[in-house]
């Protein structure tokens, strides 16, 4: 569970996972956690989703302007990891949303198929502590 831009993954057990959404009082006690801890800074509403199962190897964040990817590297919560993941299936919805410049992130499951875990807007994607911002900031258009 999360908000429309973060989770709670640091609290997981308290305010991010729901180990069966049928058990409405274990729901609506994460549910309430993640908002109190979330505050203000609660965005859009609560998103819940099925839970999937990784392998554990850290996640991948991919830079895209207009549409290709221009950088891929880790996440900067695993910023050692270096995944590389397979866009093939990723690069045309990524097209399809027109966004001139936005992040995924993604996690291999444990079956070996790829997921995107989010979506983010790549001006507030933070960059792993292990990538140099040139090997992004060069691949973005010039102003005319």
């Amino acid at each position: 569970m999360k908000d429309y831009v973060k989770s709670r993954k640091h609290e997981w057990d308290e305010a991010c996972y729901v180990p069966d959404v049928k058990n409405l009082t274990r729901l609506r006690a994460v549910v309430s956690k993640m908002v109190a801890l979330q505050g203000e800074f609660l965005a859009g509403g609560v998103v819940i989703r099925e839970f999937e199962r990784f392998d554990g190897a850290g996640e991948s964040r991919v830079w895209w302007v207009d549409g290709e990817a221009v950088l891929v590297g880790p996440h900067p919560d695993s910023p050692e990891t270096l995944p590389d993941p397979d866009l093939t299936a990723v690069a045309p919805a990524v097209r399809a949303l027109g966004c001139r410049f936005i992040t995924t992130d993604l996690a291999l499951r444990s079956d070996g198929e790829w997921r995107v875990v989010e979506v983010g807007d790549g001006q507030v994607s933070d960059l792993p502590s292990t990538t140099d911002p040139m090997d992004l900031y060069a691949h973005l258009p010039v102003p005319d």
